[in-house]
């Protein structure tokens, strides 16, 4: 169940991606900086069905998390990219050809090594408040520094630093997810975990916004299903303890599924036919 549930979750957030990258891509330059990118998109109606879909991801997100531990779920998060090869091969017609099978292979193939090698489970349901205010500076610092650096640059560059960036708040949300899910009901209302929930959704969905505007979807998809997993891997193995087979040839395994996993998203995020559609068609051509 944890793993469909987080499949879901993986769905929904490509097809919203999908509809707000169509529907930002659109927006006459004119209109695309400062707040007046973010007012221009609140006026288009499939933007808001975008929207809609991206509200599911983190609901399913949460049922997942429920029921499972972040190295369960979170190494989920590059099947959006199958998802999103999907979808191009319905709303655009396209023939995936052989970049876009390795990477759908790699995909599959390294999550499953990953996976079956480590069989994750267990670990803490909480976090320490040491923990939880350290995650806390680590975002503001990497994702402000990625912020600032994104400043430098141009196109894809921009965009993958951007990306970069939502992809740590990304992560951070996915933790105080979790926190969130093993709340007791009578403590749920004011646990501070919704504040870092929210501060983490907030600047997350912001700065996705505007990775989609710097440059291709390819560009900030890319860093942000590798840079979330990493990111999130390393939260629940060191903030929540989780549990995974730790032998010599487990390990061994686990990494080279993880590689696998990684070359294989960044293959079929940067592959010619995801790199080179074009957003603005309609659904129905």
């Amino acid at each position: 169940m944890t793993y469909f549930l987080a499949l879901c979750a993986a769905f929904f957030a490509a097809g919203g991606a999908a509809l707000q990258d169509r529907e930002v891509s659109d927006i006459p330059e004119v209109h695309a900086q400062g707040l007046r990118l973010m007012v221009s998109s609140l006026k288009r109606p499939v933007w808001w069905v975008g929207m809609g879909l991206l509200i599911g991801a983190p609901l399913f997100q949460y049922l997942a998390l429920r029921v499972g531990t972040l190295i369960q779920v979170q190494p989920m998060v590059p099947t959006e990219l199958l998802f999103l090869l999907g979808i191009l091969i319905v709303t655009h017609h396209a023939r995936p050809r052989l970049p876009e099978w390795l990477g759908a292979t790699g995909i599959v193939v390294g999550l499953a090594m990953f996976l079956i090698a480590a069989q994750p489970n267990g670990g803490d349901n909480t976090i320490t408040q040491k923990w939880a205010v350290s995650l806390s500076v680590i975002l503001i610092i990497v994702a402000g520094i990625l912020f600032l650096l994104s400043r430098l640059l141009h196109g894809s560059g921009r965009a993958a630093l951007l990306g970069s960036a939502a992809a740590i708040c990304f992560a951070y949300e996915a933790a105080m997810t979790k926190l969130i899910a093993e709340t007791p009901a009578g403590q749920l209302l004011t646990s501070p975990a919704w504040l870092g929930f929210a501060f983490g959704g907030i600047f997350g969905f912001l700065l996705f916004q505007y990775s989609l505007r710097a440059g291709h979807v390819a560009a900030s998809r890319a860093a942000m299903v590798i840079v979330d997993t990493l990111a999130s891997v390393a939260i629940g193995v060191f903030a929540f303890h989780d549990i995974v087979n730790h032998t010599p040839l487990h390990l061994a395994f686990e990494c080279l599924g993880f590689i696998i996993l990684l070359a294989g998203a960044f293959r079929l995020a940067t592959s010619p036919m995801i790199v080179t559609y074009d957003p603005a068609p309609s659904l129905a051509e």
